[in-house]
């Protein structure tokens, strides 16, 4: 009997296989053959030792381009061509939109459409963005009509924010609760003695809450309170949100925080912190959340969609309200003067990760609305 065949969407390589190889490696297990269109850099070899099939997408998410954006969905259309997938499961507004495009009049092939977030265009109020807004709604009512197209969402209230825009029909939208994460790689540690270290693990950008970080690690440090505060991840040109490289280096200069790359263990990066800190405005899941709560490690976040799926208010970390510094700065601040606090912290949002977002709850989840899909 032929295997079935699902292709998955992505922007990046590296995105894929922090969120989404793990899925990629069930579904082998499972009898799916399994390809990937993405973006290639350097991460070629770990896909196609998994057993994966790898197409190289030329994509700028940040590209207006009409003739490169055209370009891009002709190419995708010719990998769906050869490829001929049972299932396309796109990750991320342009991987939606373009492969919806892409293999709109296909009769047989079940689309999966995975939004993170709301993004960018649907969050922001400059001028790019309200410009983009309507037309964006209008390619996603285009993409997902019909009856072989399902769009997963990761928190209930990005469910009511698409429901309220009226891009599709409530019966159509699946809920699987974030990425997953391999609990056996992300396996707790006690939380390392001496000097405490806060971290905020996410790209350099805006709505991240990088600087909110930045300013209450300042207002901490002045106060006298010894502890690290840590950046960790890269600036991100394709994103309009992205904070330029010359900024993240002038914060570091004023000694508020340090900064580090983007690592590929961050399992090494968690257990050497006491806090984890998101203080994005918005979400879906964030992945980096599960990832310190699975280490045992006590989280801090603004009270926004998505943070709030992971972070128990009182239980595994602190909840905030959004933009309040002042707040956010109290919450870090008992964390660092309890270390006990924080080992308890860490131990309850183990045991949240392990009930409800594990990658094998996820994958099974996933699995089953492929398979449940007409």
């Amino acid at each position: 009997m032929k295997k079935k065949r699902v292709l998955f969407v992505i922007t990046e390589d590296w995105a894929f296989i922090s969120h989404r190889l793990h899925l990629a490696n069930a579904a082998l297990e499972q009898g799916y053959e399994v390809g990937v269109v993405t973006h290639v850099t350097s991460y070629r070899h770990i896909l196609e030792e998994s057993g994966l099939r790898v197409f190289n997408w030329r994509l700028e998410r940040r590209s207006l381009n009409p003739f490169s954006e055209i370009f891009s969905i002709s190419q995708l259309w010719r990998v769906t061509l050869s490829f001929n997938p049972d299932i396309v499961h796109a990750v991320a507004l342009k991987p939606v939109i373009y492969s919806g495009l892409a293999m709109k009049f296909s009769k047989r092939t079940k689309f999966f459409a995975a939004l993170g977030g709301v993004g960018f265009i649907f969050t922001s109020k400059n001028l790019k963005a309200n410009f983009l807004k309507p037309i964006v709604k209008l390619c996603l009512r285009f993409v997902l009509a019909g009856p072989k197209c399902t769009l997963i969402l990761q928190n209930i209230d990005n469910v009511e924010a698409i429901v309220n825009l009226s891009i599709v029909d409530e019966k159509r939208i699946k809920l699987i609760k974030g990425a997953g994460v391999e609990i056996e790689k992300f396996q707790p540690s006690q939380i390392p003695k001496g000097v405490p270290m806060v971290i905020l693990p996410a790209r350099m950008l805006w709505d991240k809450g990088v600087a909110e970080f930045v300013r209450v690690a300042g207002r901490i440090k002045k106060r006298g309170i010894k502890a690290r505060f840590v950046l960790v991840g890269d600036a991100d040109s394709h994103n309009p949100a992205s904070i330029t490289q010359t900024q993240v280096d002038q914060w570091v200069q004023k000694g508020a925080v340090e900064h580090w790359s983007r690592h590929d263990d961050m399992v090494q990066i968690y257990q050497q912190a006491s806090i984890v800190c998101l203080p994005s405005y918005n979400e879906g899941l964030p992945k980096v959340l599960l990832e310190a709560a699975s280490c045992a490690r006590p989280t801090v976040a603004f009270n926004v969609p998505g943070c709030r799926e992971i972070v128990r208010d009182g239980l595994n970390g602190f909840l905030v309200s959004f933009g309040d510094e002042t707040a956010l700065e109290n919450a870090i601040i008992n964390l660092i003067n309890n270390r006990s606090l924080c080992a308890k912290m860490g131990a309850t949002g183990r045991k949240i990760v392990e009930q409800e977002f594990s990658d094998n709850i996820i994958n099974t989840q996933t699995l089953a609305i492929w398979n449940q899909a007409q």
